[in-house]
């Protein structure tokens, strides 16, 4: 009876030796696993600060390009072509009062000269060729056998074959 109790015993601290084992294997996994996402949120975050101090380098160096041609009282000069079309001006952070006065001053001058009701308005570029609508197959084939045709005349003017039509058909019927 002894060696029996005795055996039992032994089978149980094998099996919790074996439970020890795993669950420390466990554990060391998620360390293990814990330790990569604290690096990879440090790499990210290193990404978004190197990301930062790169667009606040080049909002400096804009910023220092502006006010190097700023001597011209904050206006952009605008191509000739747009001249004519409305006046365009820069408003930098300190010149933000006197441009609007100038564009109030232009608008003023504008209606003195005659064309009170007159507002530059935008007029979108027009395109050199029109897009072209051309119907799908499928929407070709519904339209022509809703007026008649056959399978095999639909075929035939499509350039396709009658079991491609049928299966827009059958597919077509289903949907619907």
């Amino acid at each position: 009876m002894i060696s029996y109790l005795i055996a039992i015993s032994f089978l149980l601290h094998g099996i919790l030796l074996v439970a020890i084992v795993i669950l420390s294997l466990r554990v060391s996994k998620a360390k293990e696993l814990e330790k990569r996402q604290e690096q990879i949120a440090k790499e990210i975050e290193d990404t978004f600060t190197a990301y930062l101090i790169e667009i606040k380098e080049e909002n400096a160096n804009l910023l220092n390009k502006l006010e190097e041609n700023g001597d011209n009282g904050g206006k952009v000069k605008p191509d000739e072509e747009t001249l004519e079309d409305a006046p365009y001006i820069l408003n930098t952070r300190n010149d933000i009062n006197h441009s609007y006065d100038q564009v109030v001053e232009q608008e003023d001058t504008g209606s003195k000269r005659g064309n009170k009701n007159e507002t530059p308005s935008y007029q979108p570029p027009v395109p050199d060729e029109q897009d072209h609508y051309q119907p799908s197959i499928e929407s070709t084939v519904l339209q022509m056998y809703n007026e008649g045709a056959t399978i095999e005349e639909i075929a035939k003017r499509l350039d396709r074959g009658t079991t491609e039509i049928e299966l827009t058909l059958k597919f077509h019927s289903r949907m619907s």
